[in-house]
């Protein structure tokens, strides 16, 4: 008997069982490579792809004030920016949205959607849709299903803040002091496994902004957990923890107030390149993630596009930078960041390796 080739295989299936899920692994029309920056240039490097994937689960956790409404509406702007006819989904679980702060972090708030609803129920009905009980098809279509029927419409980031806000059925329907345990969890695995599907064949990414707590009597290893269980975590391609750093050089102060704080990024969790990078980059309460100048000059010289003659003395286009403040001066001309910025995405996709890279930090 004659050995089978994989295309004839592959065509006695696609006969056999139809051609929805078949696809060769190399074909890119079924895999969403595409990614949308935080607004950080440090952290969408650390997180290998330029960004946040199209068609996927991400996770902003971290303690309060540590910057995830804040990087969330960065991310928005971001999409917003590639095209006048992009426009996002904010799900204001927190009953917290404020129109001037948004637009302070350059959210064009004319093309963001505003949903104000804490029920677990709600939300995802909204989304993927309300199903026939016993019965195929939907009985109300939801946000994601009118993208899938009209090929898209511009919708490319969904912002949920916060996981932790959100009300799960059980919890709705229990009295106040009613001890419902796990019901967050329980809740999730089910509504995430009609999410996920959905999001890729869109394209659409959603950005589960979630709290750190601490886990009472842990002597050993990490303390720290965020609420949803490990259904969220499975589901998330990435997973960003944000902390505010420590020391005397930390806080960005304006005389004696304080107006911002610098963020240290930690990746604990990505599908798409190498995990546990870390980023650092400022932000400012009311004007975003600021110093992108700085940000810019750590990735040349990453990259070998910004040379380093001696301890003192910064190299850019043969031009010669006595200090760093006066390449980081310089490097507010804006045509000058992005010519660094190119040329750096270049080296690394085609010199530098990720694995490399990896080492030279943790020798750090």
């Amino acid at each position: 008997m004659a050995q089978k080739s994989m295309a004839e295989i592959w065509k006695q299936l696609e006969k056999q069982h139809g051609e929805e899920g078949l696809f060769v692994g190399s074909n890119d029309n079924y895999s969403y490579s595409d990614s949308i920056s935080t607004g950080s240039i440090a952290l969408d490097d650390a997180l290998g792809i330029w960004g946040i994937p199209k068609g996927h689960v991400v996770q902003y956790s971290g303690f309060p004030s540590s910057g995830k409404t804040l990087l969330s509406y960065t991310t928005i702007a971001e999409w917003q920016k590639k095209d006048t006819k992009n426009w996002a989904m904010f799900i204001d679980a927190e009953y917290s949205y404020d129109q001037q702060w948004a637009k302070s972090l350059g959210v064009d708030t004319d093309r963001l959607y505003v949903y104000k609803e804490n029920s677990g129920k709600e939300i995802f009905d909204r989304l993927v849709g309300v199903q026939n009980k016993g019965s195929t098809g939907k009985a109300k279509k939801g946000v994601l299903d009118l993208e899938i029927e009209m090929s898209g419409t511009g919708l490319g980031v969904i912002v949920l803040d916060s996981i932790a806000a959100m009300q799960p059925p059980v919890e709705e329907a229990s009295l106040v002091d009613g001890q419902d345990m796990a019901a967050m969890a329980r809740f999730l695995p089910k509504a995430l496994r009609r999410l996920t599907p959905m999001l890729s064949a869109t394209g659409i990414v959603f950005i589960a902004i979630n709290q750190i707590r601490m886990k009472p009597g842990v002597m050993y290893g990490n303390p720290e957990e965020s609420p949803g269980g490990t259904a969220l975590k499975h589901a998330c391609s990435q997973m960003i923890n944000l902390a505010k750093m420590s020391g005397k050089d930390s806080k960005i102060e304006e005389g004696k107030e304080q107006i911002g704080h610098h963020v240290r990024a930690k990746v604990d969790k990505n599908k798409k390149s190498a995990p546990f990078r870390t980023a650092e980059f400022a932000i400012e309460y009311l004007r975003g993630i600021v110093n992108r100048n700085e940000e810019v000059l750590e990735l040349g010289v990453r990259y070998g596009v910004i040379l380093r003659p001696n301890n003192r003395t910064y190299e850019l286009d043969d031009v010669k930078y006595n200090g760093k403040d006066t390449l980081i001066e310089a490097l507010k001309d804006l045509s000058l960041q992005e010519s660094v910025i190119t040329r750096s995405k270049e080296a690394r996709a085609n010199n530098v390796k990720v694995s490399a890279l990896i080492e030279e930090e943790n020798e750090e």
